[in-house]
């Protein structure tokens, strides 16, 4: 686990070295020209489905299904999706630009705003009382991310991954304003 929190440390201060000395060696304009754009997620074949992974562990109306194996299916599966959108979005950029940006829309956090955009935090049911945290926020995504793939639906998800890229990139360009 240190190792692990070493490397996030070290490529954090990586970051934004690179941020601030214009590393990237390539446009963000380029990339995102029709601002701003809403996240939404894709509509599913049996929508039944979406409430199944609605409903987190800690409620009591759970019925124990599989919800952690789809976070664990869904996790793989976003970050093939981001890393194969980034690859073809961005033709010239090195690998150690590809590694960073993937670094980051693959965080907890940027994922945890993707939840938000998209109004995952408003339909999660969670234990009563209890706060929707990021960690749950990110893992519903990732859950989203597996049931889409379970169900034959690849092609939405490199929508979808693309959309979520662009809205990184907005959302950055937004900042440096």
């Amino acid at each position: 686990m240190f190792r692990i929190t070493n490397i996030s440390n070290i490529s954090q201060k990586f970051i934004i070295k690179s941020q601030n000395q214009n590393f990237f060696s390539f446009s963000l304009s380029s990339l995102s020209p029709n601002l701003p754009k809403k996240l939404t997620l894709p509509p599913l074949k049996d929508e039944t489905l979406r409430d199944e992974i609605l409903t987190h562990p800690s409620s009591p109306i759970n019925n124990h299904h599989p919800y952690r194996r789809y976070c664990f299916y869904g996790d793989k599966a976003y970050n093939y999706f981001i890393a194969r959108e980034l690859y073809n979005k961005l033709p010239n950029a090195s690998n150690a630009e590809l590694t960073i940006l993937t670094c980051q829309l693959i965080s907890r956090n940027f994922l945890a705003e993707v939840a938000v955009e998209c109004g995952l935090d408003k339909l999660i049911k969670v234990a009563k009382n209890a706060p929707i945290t990021t960690g749950i926020l990110c893992e519903n995504v990732e859950a989203h991310f597996a049931i889409y793939i379970l169900n034959g639906m690849e092609e939405e998800m490199k929508k979808f991954a693309a959309d979520i890229i662009d809205f990184y990139f907005e959302k950055e360009g937004r900042q440096k304003k």
